[in-house]
């Protein structure tokens, strides 16, 4: 059944909020510097930003990107954030429905989030986020809150004369060593080829944390194509932009994120989706 509208709004409210933080997670974590003291300011005036400034698409809107103090512009990146994640807690519901797993969606989707933003800008992905999202991979298939391959045990089978011997993993942990291994061997490749670094610490624990949480199995594989596919179109129009200013060296990460996001939200259409590409 949709939500009557009124839902709707509060659900997006709540999700722009939550990029509202993100926001500041994604300016302060990478400085080191809290990300709940001190209060918002405006970097060029110094004044202290009030909830009428800080609520959620509206302000910005209303103050047309500006300070109310100084005058000042903001950029657009913020408005776009907030309502990017309001829409994705929009999102978890509507396709997911209200669950402890559409909202344990969702806190990993901000995750990804931070983690786009904050490579692409510092080329960096901090250890923290993707032990946070590992963590809740391994968390969730062992609780079997998830849906599809939900608690799932990869059973690994010897045989030795006339004696079989099995071992039982959860998904979560065997899709670590598979994800990271993947991308650490196609990391190791391309730098010998490329005569050059292809793929960064980061994006290999990024790859074991998806892989704790998609399992080491077709949703896993789908994840990586996706990934690889936003990589080639973005990647070429970033490229060509950087150049210009001196630079062409694009991050992988946000693209996994991204890919990681869809994924979380549509797992089974999307594994689906390249099962008849390329079945």
């Amino acid at each position: 059944m949709p939500l009557p509208w009124p839902q709707m709004v509060l659900i997006f409210l709540i999700g722009a909020a939550v990029g509202s933080f993100l926001n500041v997670v994604i300016f302060r974590f990478p400085l080191g510097e809290s990300v709940v003291t001190p209060r918002s300011r405006c970097l060029s005036c110094g004044a202290a930003l009030t909830p009428i400034d800080l609520f959620p698409v509206l302000s910005y809107l209303a103050l047309r990107g500006r300070c109310r103090h100084c005058g000042r512009g903001f950029s657009p990146r913020y408005m776009l954030i907030e309502f990017a994640v309001g829409c994705l807690a929009l999102a978890c519901v509507v396709f997911i429905g209200p669950s402890v797993y559409a909202v344990s969606v969702f806190v990993m989707s901000c995750v990804l989030v931070a983690i786009m933003f904050i490579d692409f800008d510092w080329m960096i992905i901090p250890d923290e986020m993707v032990g946070i999202l590992a963590g809740f991979g391994v968390l969730l298939n062992l609780l079997g809150i998830a849906r599809a391959e939900a608690g799932q045990l990869v059973e690994f089978v010897e045989k030795s004369g006339l004696s079989t011997m099995a071992i039982k993993l959860p998904a979560s942990l065997v899709g670590i060593v598979a994800g990271a291994g993947l991308f650490l061997a196609i990391g190791w490749v391309s730098e010998r080829l490329l005569k050059r670094p292809a793929l960064g610490g980061g994006d290999i624990k990024l790859a074991g944390a998806m892989g704790a949480l998609l399992g080491p199995g077709y949703q896993f594989l789908a994840f990586f194509l996706y990934a690889v596919f936003a990589g080639a179109l973005i990647g070429l129009v970033v490229m060509a932009l950087r150049r210009k200013a001196g630079g062409g060296y694009v991050p992988f990460g946000p693209m996994l994120a991204a890919s990681g996001i869809a994924m979380l939200l549509f797992p089974g259409e999307l594994t689906q989706l390249v099962m008849q590409v390329y079945g």
